[in-house]
């Protein structure tokens, strides 16, 4: 779901760092933020979604955190909260009623 302004409330501790730095150490992916990532994404000429699109943007990006020795960890949520829920069904209304006007 996100957090709302979460860059803002963590500006002030936050960092950007290069994946170098991350070389032997072990991380965390939200396999939910890459796939949405690679499927809004990776788009051929005409706007489509390229086949296949989560699979080969996940390979490439194990493949780089490898080449980095990088260990990845898998994250994948479990059920969706109440709260994401009704977010979500508010998001479907408002995306419906644009495309109805």
């Amino acid at each position: 779901m996100g957090v709302k302004d979460l860059w803002q409330l963590i500006s002030p501790v936050g960092r950007r760092v290069s994946i170098e730095t991350l070389e032997g150490k072990t991380l965390a992916i939200d396999m939910s933020i890459w796939l949405t990532q690679f499927i809004k994404a990776m788009r051929d000429e005409d706007g489509k979604m390229v086949k296949n699109a989560h699979i080969i943007g996940t390979l490439r990006r194990i493949l780089k955190l490898l080449f980095h020795r990088i260990r990845p960890v898998f994250v994948f949520d479990g059920a969706t909260p109440a709260l994401k829920l009704r977010v979500i069904q508010l998001r479907r209304k408002s995306h419906e009623k644009s495309v109805r006007s």
